[in-house]
């Protein structure tokens, strides 16, 4: 006998419920396609979920110059919807979230505690269907679709359907990779099992395990440190798992994963037990609250695309004609024999900023209707070391599932995308806030692209109001956005004695880069003693094209800086701090440690920009960018304490029945989204009450009253109106003192 079978068709079956075939799930539904969300798990969200509770990470981590980087889209929905209703980063209320946004989506099944142990194909490279059976149900089901997802991880459905795929470390011969090791070798990056413990408030006692006996965790000690609890941290007030607490070298992440399991019980248990028994830590009255049953796994297999994404596209930030999200993570690539390596931790190969993707990484090579949106993706080891993280694989799920609805359109396989609907995909991909780096929106039916904007006020790119002053006793600098060119910029100075400022100014290579990667001038002002904080220009004789300027100031003990306390979208204060000697960050050009990074300082320089620069105008609402690139693209109004108001004009009457909106929701707020309380649950900048009128006979008439807003992203509907002018009223914010506002779109 055999469990009873039941055959199920939909548009796209997705193998996995990680954050990509969330993503995935969501998006391809709001599209129109039939779903089937199948997880062999009882939680969704992978290594985010109750079960691992790895905070989701993104291009915006593991960085120095990353900013704005966070990822938007679906992903980005479900950050602010669980700040909002979980600031303080419960594992389980998190997978609450996961789970409101896929159930409320009619669209999607979800199949959950469903293992895929089965794939059919044609013989000639396309899937027929899956099949997998559900524990407690006592069910197999057999899905049946012209197209298929895996987010696997291990890349389960590719394999069984005859995919390409590599294990691995490539040779740095194949590649010309500089990171890879000289000879091809079968090591991956280990996985680590979930710990957590609690404060009981009386004694707890622990005996070791007779299976955990014979691993000598102390011997790792020599190499390896097990941390003191910070009672300072949400995340590690009591002991806990640290990410370095990997095991499994030498042994198949797949074939023996049983053995490896083992050796993270052994692992957990051994550490457990000398934080509780070495007397060195305060531990007496902690106790063990929690053990995964699974560990979170780094790597496995990685699925041949028609791409292989490599060091040099990551490093590089080669732009690619099918891009279709982006990355930013370091290369972070761990020992390989784990806790008990005598090598550092890890080493982050810091980048000089976001990366493109390409979309032929996204789908198999041979298995023609297989999209892959995974850590299994096609990359090289070292290119992996960036891609892996899940905020990153995300994006990648909503973009293949955009690309799947376009299959299903033109009745075409995924290879035929990249052959013959690229541009359309991306654009679709921007109107679901994506972000494809350098990418505008050129959607024909957006009515609001032809429409002139005009603003009740527009703030300047300067800050005159001095709230406290540094002195130069360290290394400082200031981003500034700027549209072409600058003569000068004025500051607020003071010294006791005669001396001169000397800086140098630099710009960036890449428009989404911010560090200061090309010199273009230095130069030396003299500043006379006296009382007061004067205004001083320097000269800045630069031209940029990448929309903004880096200027640092030369240590001078003699001088102070006068500073706003006021923070303006696009603005950066730095600082450069020194590294401890235990940091894991390296320099991607020479590959060694760093000893230095630059760390954004809080507050603004008082500044004058010469000629003044027009950054912020109305004008950016319909300029193609929904988010910082280059220039921040928003626009903001001036200090406010009451509304605003946004006019869009049309040549003549216009049908309506759709707006959509993008708010800014700091993307550039580094946002953990598990164990870290947050002491707010909106964005600030977020507009929170906001109303839309229709210019008709009559005057203004509303259509459209929106209170408490959370989001980034609203798309409003409405009964058909005809009209030549909308007017949007902006009431107030979530806390800030000015209106932001990236984008506003209009559809019939």
């Amino acid at each position: 006998m055999e469990f009873k079978k039941t055959v199920v068709k939909y548009d796209l079956t997705i193998i996995g419920g990680g954050m990509p075939g969330v993503c995935a799930a969501v998006q391809a539904a709001r599209l129109g396609l039939k779903v089937a969300l199948i997880n062999n798990r009882g939680y969704l969200g992978g290594n985010a979920s109750p079960e691992n509770r790895i905070n989701v990470a993104g291009a915006d981590g593991a960085q120095e110059f990353n900013f704005y980087a966070r990822e938007s889209g679906i992903m980005e929905e479900l950050r602010l919807e669980n700040l909002y209703r979980n600031p303080q980063g419960n594992a389980y209320l998190w997978e609450t979230i996961l789970l409101d946004f896929v159930m409320k989506e009619k669209n999607i099944d979800l199949y959950l505690n469903t293992n895929i142990d089965k794939v059919e194909t044609d013989g000639e490279g396309k899937i027929v269907y899956v099949s997998g059976s559900q524990s407690g149900s006592e069910k197999r089901f057999d899905f049946y679709s012209p197209y298929f997802l895996d987010d696997t991880g291990d890349g389960t459905v590719g394999y069984l359907a005859g995919a390409e795929y590599r294990t691995g470390r490539e040779a740095k011969s194949e590649f010309g990779e500089r990171i890879a090791p000289d000879e091809a070798d079968d090591h991956v990056l280990l996985s680590t099992l979930s710990w957590y413990t609690k404060d009981t408030g009386r004694k707890a006692r622990f005996v070791m395990p007779e299976f955990a006996k014979s691993l000598k965790v102390e011997e790792a000690l020599q190499h390896r440190e097990i941390p003191e609890r910070n009672p300072n941290s949400t995340r590690y007030e009591g002991y806990r798992m640290q990410w370095f607490y990997e095991i499994g070298h030498g042994k198949d992440q797949i074939e023996q994963s049983e053995e490896v399991m083992q050796n993270h019980r052994e692992l957990v248990y051994g550490i457990w037990n000398h934080i509780k028994n070495s007397g060195n830590y305060d531990s007496d009255t902690f106790d063990l609250e929690y053990v995964s049953s699974i560990p979170g796994k780094r790597e496995s297999r990685r699925l041949i695309g028609d791409y292989i994404l490599t060091e040099q596209d990551v490093v590089e930030q080669h732009d690619f004609e099918d891009a279709i999200g982006y990355g930013g993570w370091s290369i972070d690539l761990h020992a390989i024999e784990g806790f008990f390596s005598k090598d550092m931790t890890t080493r982050h190969f810091v980048l000089q900023g976001v990366y493109p993707i390409p979309y032929r990484s996204c789908y198999s090579k041979n298995v023609n209707n297989l999209f892959v949106a995974s850590r299994c993706m096609s990359t090289s080891h070292v290119a992996f070391g960036s891609t892996r993280v899940m905020a990153t694989l995300a994006v990648l799920g909503q973009s293949c599932a955009a690309a799947a609805y376009l299959c299903k359109k033109y009745q075409v396989q995924p290879r035929d995308i990249y052959e013959h609907h690229m541009h359309e995909l991306q654009q679709l991909l921007l109107k679901n806030d994506q972000y494809i780096i350098g990418k505008k929106n050129e959607d024909p039916e957006d009515v609001c692209r032809t429409a002139r904007f005009s603003a009740s006020s527009v703030q300047r790119c300067s800050l005159e109001n001095m709230d406290r002053a540094v002195t130069l006793q360290e290394s400082l600098a200031l981003i500034v956005p700027v549209k072409d060119s600058l003569e000068y910029i004025a500051l607020r100075l003071h010294s006791e004695t005669d001396t001169s400022l000397r800086y140098t100014v630099y710009t960036a290579a890449k428009q989404q880069n911010y560090g200061p990667q090309q010199k273009l001038f230095e130069g030396s002002v003299a500043i006379s003693a006296g009382n007061n904080f004067n205004w001083v220009q320097l000269p800045v004789p630069c031209k940029t094209e990448s929309g903004k300027l880096f200027i640092e100031f030369e240590v001078n003990d003699a001088l102070q800086l006068g500073l706003s306390n006021d923070d303006i979208n696009g603005l950066f204060f730095l600082k450069k701090i020194l590294l401890n000697r235990r940091t894991t960050f390296c320099d991607i050009n020479t590959l060694e440690v760093k000893k230095e990074m630059w760390s954004r300082d809080s507050g603004l320089p008082c500044f004058l920009l010469g000629p003044e620069q027009d950054i912020y105008g109305a004008e950016n609402l319909n300029n193609g960018y929904a988010r910082n690139h280059g220039l921040p693209n928003l626009w903001l109004s001036a200090v406010t304490t009451g509304e605003e108001t946004v006019h869009v004009r049309f040549d003549g009457e216009k049908k309506l029945s759709k707006l959509q909106i993008v708010f800014d929701s700091n993307l550039n707020f580094h946002y953990d989204n598990l164990e870290i309380y947050h002491d707010f649950t909106v964005f600030p900048t977020l507009i929170r009450d906001y109303t839309v009128y229709a210019k008709g006979k009559n005057g203004f008439e509303e259509i459209v009253q929106v209170t408490g807003n959370h989001q980034r992203v609203n798309k409003l509907t409405f009964d058909v109106i005809t009209t030549n002018e909308l007017k949007l009223v902006f009431h107030r914010t979530n806390g800030a003192k000015r209106i932001g506002v990236y984008e506003i779109r209009a559809y019939a």
